[in-house]
């Protein structure tokens, strides 16, 4: 029996113009009033996830920033990692050196040298405040829970294994998008911030479903008692999951919902 379903957000419950198929929030609605706990698990920040998590009502949970944190909905904080500034000011010389776009978040808000393209295209902006601070090499940084690169799709393979080369050894790295490197503190992963909560309210990983999309979802769907890609899905998660959807994103997930818990 599931009593926990944890998802992520982006072309997985959100479809592509970032809402929530009607279907779908019905048979959310009705998992929530048969008791499953429904879970936001995804790399957007708090103030993005917390806008979903209030739609799928009261209880909701968020693991945001790829499991750096772990909030209710009301945004009481119940777990929370962050990178070392030391590990920041490396990648901002790594990402100077090679003139790409650098992201860090800062009391829940979006942090960058200035507000550019790269800034716009992320949902988050959308959902939260951004901090322009015209120079990294001047700012007085505070312990960030998630830095972000963006890259060309087809670079991003190389600029990863140079990172990990670098600071391999303090960082967790995950996609979510072909166009994103995430970096996250070492000891987090959705996958483990996701059993932490669990485990905190008495649900073993047979009892949690998980739906995904991308790698940065494949150690929780590897992890849940039954594991869902939905459609969309990259192909390294769908040799992964237990399930992989007929549909696309939101109607995807609500396809998994029907199959395994209503």
């Amino acid at each position: 029996m599931i009593k926990l379903l944890a998802m992520d957000l982006d072309n997985t419950l959100l479809n592509l113009d970032n809402k929530v198929a009607e279907e779908t929030l019905t048979l959310l609605d009705m998992c929530r009033k048969k008791g499953v706990i429904l879970v936001l698990a995804t790399g957007r920040f708090f103030p993005s996830a917390q806008k979903y998590a209030k739609l799928l009502g009261e209880g909701c949970r968020v693991v945001c920033y790829n499991g750096s944190v772990i909030k209710n909905g009301s945004g009481q904080t119940l777990f929370a990692a962050e990178l070392s500034i030391q590990v920041m000011r490396e990648l901002v010389k790594f990402t100077k050196e090679r003139g790409l776009y650098l992201q860090f978040y800062q009391d829940d808000k979006i942090l960058v040298e200035k507000l550019v393209e790269e800034t716009r295209i992320d949902p988050d902006l959308k959902n939260g405040e951004c901090i322009e601070v015209v120079d990294f090499n001047r700012w007085n940084f505070k312990p960030s829970p998630k830095a972000m690169i963006v890259e060309k799709p087809e670079n991003v393979p190389a600029r990863q294994a140079e990172l990990d080369d670098l600071i391999g050894n303090k960082v967790y790295l995950a996609q979510s998008q072909s166009y994103l490197i995430e970096i996250m503190p070492k000891e987090v992963n959705k996958a483990k911030s996701l059993e932490r909560l669990a485990r905190s309210l008495g649900i073993i990983r047979e009892e949690v479903m998980v739906c995904g999309d991308n790698t940065n979802d494949a150690e929780m769907v590897a992890w849940a008692g039954i594991g869902v890609c939905v459609a969309n899905g990259v192909d390294t998660l769908k040799s992964i999951a237990d399930y992989v959807t007929k549909a696309e994103r939101s109607e995807g997930v609500a396809e998994a919902i029907k199959k395994f818990i209503l």
